[in-house]
């Protein structure tokens, strides 16, 4: 209490945190929309993925400050509120928090019941939007791998494979579903998802 939640945001992550917050403070209201309207259109609310600091508790110990510090991802959702209160009406944000776990417990384990996720690139391959639901697959957080090169994900051995599948949707369009390729995890394994293409 009295602490910043910004302070346990993961560094790397604070600036789209910072970012996300002032987008949803940054929204225009339309004037001709009536104010029950604009409250509701204003309170959807926005979503992100970060790293939020490990609560280091005394149940360890008293060597707190001894340490390391460990982050946890977390699915975040930004809703701001009018609220009044004794001091009178203000605007609060409220965050909701989600734990990110892994889908796999142990290596080579086999998803049960895989959830599907988006990914999205330009024509010259550079990631434009991935999921959150990526996360306990693929250990990568969005801001991470946006902007980045999608080829780089991919493992070596697939990628004339993958050739093949681009070649075929810039003439047709789409593709059904590919055959299992691999894809690179955040620590560096690979992790094989099939895929149904489009342009």
């Amino acid at each position: 209490i009295g602490r910043s939640f910004i302070d346990f945001v993961h560094p790397r992550d604070r600036n789209t945190f910072a970012s996300q917050i002032t987008k949803g403070l940054a929204v225009p209201k339309p004037a001709n929309v009536t104010q029950e309207k604009a409250e509701s259109q204003g309170n959807q609310g926005s979503t992100m993925v970060c790293r939020i600091r490990r609560y280091r508790g005394l149940s360890s110990g008293f060597g707190v400050k001894e340490t390391a510090v460990l982050y946890m991802p977390f699915l975040l959702k930004f809703t701001f509120k009018d609220i009044t209160d004794a001091e009178g009406r203000g605007i609060y944000l409220v965050i909701q928090t989600t734990p990110f776990f892994s889908a796999f417990k142990e290596s080579d384990e086999p998803v049960k019941k895989p959830v599907p996720f988006v990914m999205r690139h330009d024509a010259n391959g550079i990631l434009e939007y991935i999921d959150p639901e990526s996360v306990p697959y693929l250990g990568h957080l969005p801001q991470d791998v946006t902007n980045r090169d999608a080829l780089r994900l991919y493992h070596p051995f697939d990628l004339e494979y993958l050739q093949q599948i681009y070649e075929a949707i810039v003439k047709v369009g789409n593709l059904a579903r590919s055959k299992p390729y691999r894809m690179m995890t955040q620590n560096g394994h690979y992790l094989k998802v099939e895929t149904e293409w489009s342009s």
